[in-house]
């Protein structure tokens, strides 16, 4: 049983199983480019990136033919999380490497949980029109509302895929019927009888309700072209407590819902975008086209906003455009375009639960391998520097130069050798300078992604950050170069620098507070949580910089 387990532990830490995913995974994308001809970016991701196992249609039997993307990178994140637990030490000479490792493992974790709970609608907004809802660009859903009261809808959905299941009645709680799919197409046409449109096979689809009898049925393949949309009919009958009620033919293709009365109630019935109702409302007040002068080529369009919830706790109008989205309720709306000679506007609505991680992941990796190479290369650049002003001539070397005879070789070994110098090196190096190096790393990212977070529309606060991030950058720089050059100033300036990182701890604690708009909440608490630990960082290297055996590591220098 132990020789089954070292085995099994064996082939999960290996570096060949490392080097086989990864080559699949190069394979795995140039399949899936060549796949994007025919299917399309949202098609491919679905088949190839987002399943287990690849399976290809022959002959109208699916067939497995490649490892999908969620089992290889399942397979990658054991692998690194065994091989990080097996072969990795914790200690401050592979904190670099840890800091990278953990942030591939959140890269595996960030995307598999993005693939799973990221949900992306559309909402169009013509110029003084409110809505209270995003609809799906890819599916649909059937919807049969209770029209009754003038006040209250009252809706039942059905997904669209219960409508492929043919003759399978759909039941609810709030329907006195049911409903029976006849009919269903997952892409098609509609025309009127009468028209014969040309290069179309209609069928027949034995509606005899509403528009049913007078519309054309038109089966059109499947599209997986990212800027196309597929646009289902189906024929459904409703079957009541005498029997059936009639059979409606429905597409999202109808702009207005089937209507008919039963047991006493109004009721309407379509085919629409599926829906995502949320808490509050959103009204489109203006939208701006702005294009460069003498060309169509567009320079810039934004949608000025009012959110309002039914309370009226929140009402306030927000600008939304390019690159300046509008983060509410866990939900993130992007300009994404217009339409209908510029009265209206398309947002691009985006839940994503995980959206933080990949910053973190930029965030750690960046920090590790700056810590990596960098901090590393200081210290051998100073270990080399006291290796060479401690080297002493031979004896030979100093006689050919004084041209004295050299000493007899008895008197030369009855003379100590003197004690090598220390290497400067990551081992002889204190823990005050070593925690300096990574302090000096993050403080470098903070100011980074504080930047970029603080980027605003005015520019002020960009200007503000920019400031902030050369000043910070210079004098990382400065002590970076003092630490490897072992230069006595670094002590002060480590010293001014810890009080001047509480001011700037303090404007950027200001700034997540008093902003009206907050951009990126998370990401925020993030750098305030980042210069908090380094300012703490700071206050404590200033006094440990002061300690006898960091002086005698300057001595050496």
């Amino acid at each position: 049983m132990r020789e089954l387990y070292r085995e099994f532990v064996k082939f999960f830490v290996s570096l060949k199983l490392t080097v086989a995913l990864l080559a699949l995974s190069a394979l795995l994308v140039f399949l899936a480019t060549i796949d994007q001809v025919h299917l399309g970016i949202w098609a491919v991701q679905e088949k190839w990136f987002k399943s287990l196992i690849v399976l290809q249609d022959i002959k109208g039997i699916p067939v497995p033919i490649f490892p999908g993307g969620y089992f290889i990178g399942a397979l990658l994140l054991i692998n690194l999380v065994a091989a990080h637990a097996k072969r990795f030490a914790m200690t401050w000479k592979k904190a670099g490497i840890q800091l990278v490792h953990f942030g591939l493992i959140l890269l595996l974790v960030g995307e598999f949980f993005t693939g799973l709970f990221q949900e992306e609608y559309q909402m169009r907004l013509d110029e003084g029109e409110t809505k209270n809802y995003s609809e799906s660009w890819r599916f649909n859903e059937l919807a049969i509302v209770d029209v009754t009261s003038p006040d209250v809808d009252v809706v039942t959905v059905v997904p669209e895929k219960r409508l492929a299941r043919l003759d399978r009645p759909i039941t609810g709680a709030s329907l006195p019927f049911q409903i029976v799919p006849r009919l269903y197409f997952p892409n098609a046409t509609l025309g009127m009888v009468g028209d014969n449109p040309p290069n179309l096979r209609t069928v027949a689809h034995g509606a005899d309700r509403g528009l049913g009898p007078r519309l054309l049925l038109a089966p059109l393949p499947v599209t997986y072209e990212h800027n196309k949309r597929n646009l289902p009919a189906a024929a459904v009958e409703l079957i009541g407590a005498e029997g059936s009620i009639g059979t409606f033919l429905l597409s999202p293709m109808l702009v207005e819902p089937e209507r008919f009365t039963y047991a006493g109630r109004e009721w309407s019935l379509a085919i629409r975008f599926e829906r995502e109702y949320k808490p509050y409302s959103i009204t489109l007040l203006e939208f701006t086209h702005d294009r460069y002068p003498g060309t169509e080529i567009p320079k810039n369009f934004s949608s000025r906003i009012r959110l309002t919830t039914p309370d009226r706790v929140t009402d306030r109008e927000v600008l939304i455009f390019m690159n300046n989205p509008l983060r509410h309720d866990g939900m993130t709306f992007y300009q994404a375009g217009f339409d209908n000679n510029d009265r209206t506007s398309i947002l691009q609505v985006v839940r994503n639960p995980s959206w933080v991680i990949p910053y973190l992941r930029c965030l750690l990796m960046s920090v590790g391998l700056y810590w990596q190479f960098g901090w590393h290369l200081a210290l051998f650049t100073a270990g080399r520097g006291a290796k060479g002003k401690s080297r002493t001539p031979s004896p030979a070397l100093a006689s050919a130069a004084t041209g004295a005879a050299p000493a007899p070789d008895a008197s030369a070994a009855s003379v100590p050798a003197a004690p090598a110098p220390a290497a400067g090196g990551l081992e002889t190096a204190p823990g005050a300078i070593i925690a300096a190096g990574l302090v000096i790393s993050l403080r470098i990212f903070a100011a980074v992604i504080g930047l970029w977070i603080t980027a605003g529309a005015d520019g002020t606060p960009a200007a503000v950050g920019l400031s902030v991030l050369v000043m910070e950058f210079l004098v990382c720089a400065a002590l970076y170069l003092g630490l490897a050059k072992r230069s006595l100033w670094t002590t002060p300036l480590i010293s001014a620098y810890a009080w001047l990182s509480l001011l700037i701890l303090a404007g950027v604690f200001a700034y997540g507070f008093m902003s009206e708009d907050i951009y990126d909440a998370i990401l925020r608490w993030v750098v305030i949580g980042l210069h908090a630990v380094t300012a703490a960082a700071l206050l404590g290297l200033a006094r440990s910089f002061r300690r006898p055996e960091v002086a005698a590591w300057f001595a050496r220098r």
